[in-house]
């Protein structure tokens, strides 16, 4: 991969900037101007480089979201103390952590500073037409996180003086306006290129294409397709467009689903074909990473365990039928984990589970078991971190009995974890394409095919799509949802997806308990008992070698692990930062009047 070099010019706010800090009280960071820096070709090609991590989702913040949804399941301790708590704790305030994570302008600033120097110097067509879709590129991403979370905010169109630095904001629809059209430029500037032909984890059309497509679908949903030019149909043509362009440049599913999350394969060819935009990171630079220690059991010390699933989340795992757990004839209660979709088995950690490092050295975890066992079966003296209720880390235990290992290098050891972190990818782009389509025009052959496929990859293999079991708009539309969690979960879009279909009120306003694993159901398909305990395999060595181990209140439903809390509607858009608000010296920018 092609190294991205970061330059920094003179990155100050318009009277706003994130982290509390104020470009009245620094010198500016390096000192030369735009027209002294840029003479030649390569002094634009470095300083679109600088841009990328301010256009890439990167794991931090994106997968914290995850935290703050139904998905995952930490015990209330644990919970308060992760990052953005505010977002489910009913504590958000202007002067809380989360209102200020996309509100920086100095990306946007830094943008311009491109924009007004590009003409001074001759360049190639093809390059300056890549310098500048990356430039339109930056800012229709960061117009449209900044739209996402707080609606209305200032638009900036050139590079200010600090007596202009006072901006009020623009109307929402403005906002969305902007980046639409910002996005818009850079589909058109940008390079048509399959995954073999462009440099990994660097924009191409498609990329572009499937920003607006998120931004289409995101605004559609939110608004009902009530905001001009954010239609439900337009969301489904971004959606078409997109996935033609995709089709077209030999894009696809990765046949191996693990190997889109595992460090040492991500840069093979297979998952190449379905990563779309990546936030490339390199072995033996990403050293200690995020990746490695949250996505992962913490045996040996290894890792943290933060991903714990609700049981919520892993009952909306279909069976290898094709049919939700309470409708499916091979769901079997005494083996809750056998014939479930291989994208559960794959990604997550539950008891019973053979699990291996990346030298190939295999365990059974077992989250019901105080004990470690050894490969012939027999129980040890060692404590097992993993076990759901452990005091010898219980701070980093699994209250709910699974953790999710999305991302998880499997280093045996602390010095792994290079997963990159994937922006979009072709799995997602079916579901956003079957999701506009259905939306804009109802169930269709198209939008079933788009299901089929994703769900036909060789290594998860589930049934066809069919209008026999989802012949409505609306069955089909909760069936896309869900898929989106079986597909999507801990990849950091859940907050959004649970923003944008309104549904804070009940999916963020709820107790999540322990693992409770249904045993019989009523005719809806509901849970109506639970299992107390189950029997599960201890010995590598001998497989019919196990025993039964209790699940802690699992007949009662489980135990308690933490409760999120949706105060009410203002929740649903962020208050502008407070210290941006302070800076503001003419009161130019105002707090939303949700959170006045």
């Amino acid at each position: 991969m092609k190294p991205i070099y970061i330059i920094i010019l003179m990155a100050f706010s318009i009277g706003m900037f994130s982290c509390g800090k104020d470009f009245l009280d620094k010198a500016p960071l390096n000192q030369l101007s735009g027209d002294s820096y840029f003479k030649q070709d390569n002094d634009f090609a470095l300083y679109t480089d600088g841009f990328y991590s301010a256009m890439t989702v990167q794991p931090s913040p994106a997968i914290w979201f995850d935290f703050r949804s139904d998905l995952v399941g930490l015990w209330q301790p644990k919970s308060g103390n992760r990052s953005y708590a505010d977002l489910h704790d009913g504590n958000m305030t202007a002067s809380t952590s989360s209102p200020g994570i996309y509100w920086d302008y100095s990306p946007i600033r830094n943008a311009y500073v491109l924009l007004n120097n590009i003409d001074n110097v001759e360049l190639a067509a093809n390059n300056k037409n890549l310098y500048l879709g990356t430039t339109y590129y930056l800012l229709a991403y960061r117009y449209f996180v900044m739209f996402r979370a707080y609606e209305s905010v200032p638009i900036v169109k050139s590079v200010l003086e600090i007596k202009d630095a006072d901006v009020g904001s623009s109307s929402k629809e403005e906002v969305f306006a902007e980046a639409l059209g910002f996005v818009n430029k850079a589909i058109e500037a940008l390079p048509s290129l399959g995954p073999t032909e462009r440099v990994r984890g660097r924009l191409t059309k498609l990329v572009a294409m499937t920003l607006k497509t998120e931004m289409l679908l995101y605004t559609a949903s939110y608004y009902n397709g009530s905001m001009s030019g954010a239609t439900w149909a337009d969301a489904a043509s971004a959606a078409s467009a997109a996935l033609a362009e995709a089709d077209n440049k030999a894009y696809g599913l990765a046949a191996d689903f693990n190997s889109l999350f595992i460090a040492d394969q991500q840069s093979g060819t297979d998952p190449q074909k379905e990563i779309i935009f990546e936030y490339v990171r390199l072995k033996d630079v990403a050293l200690n990473s995020f990746s490695y220690y949250n996505f992962g059991p913490h045996k040996n010390n290894i890792g943290w365990g933060d991903f714990p699933l609700t049981q919520e989340c892993v009952d909306m795992f279909d069976c290898t039928d094709g049919k939700p757990i309470g409708k499916s004839a091979v769901y079997d209660p005494a083996k809750p984990f056998n014939n479930r979709d291989p994208r559960f088995t794959l990604t997550t950690l539950y008891p019973g589970r053979i699990t291996a490092f990346a030298d190939g050295n295999q365990w059974i975890v077992n989250t019901l078991s105080e004990f470690e066992y050894d490969n012939d079966g027999n129980k040890t003296a060692v404590v097992n971190n993993d076990y759901m209720k452990t005091l010898g880390s219980s701070i980093d235990r699994s209250p709910s009995g699974y953790i999710n290992i999305k991302y998880w290098d499997r280093y045996n050891g602390r010095n792994g974890g290079h997963a990159s972190f994937i922006n979009y990818r072709y799995g997602e782009l079916l579901l956003m394409y079957a999701e506009a389509m259905n939306e804009a025009y109802g169930p269709s052959a198209e939008v079933y095919d788009a299901l089929t496929k994703l769900r036909a990859r060789p290594t998860v293999g589930l049934p066809a799509v069919t209008a026999a079991d989802y012949a409505t708009q609306a069955t089909l539309r909760e069936f896309i949802r869900k898929e989106r969690v079986c597909e999507l979960v801990c990849e950091g879009k859940r907050y959004w997806d649970l923003k944008r279909w309104h549904l804070f009120e009940t999916r963020l306003n709820m107790s999540h308990y322990s693992m409770h694993i249904a045993k019989t159901f009523d005719a809806n398909g509901n849970p109506t008992s639970y299992m107390d305990k189950l029997w599960i395999g201890t010995s590598l060595s001998g497989p019919a070698k196990g025993e039964y181990f209790d699940i802690p209140n699992g007949a009662n439903g489980g135990e308690l692990m933490h409760t999120s809390i949706f105060p009410g509607a203002k929740y649903y858009v962020w208050p502008i930062p407070e210290n941006a608000i302070n800076r503001s010296t003419t009161g130019a920018l105002k707090q939303n009047p949700l959170w006045q």
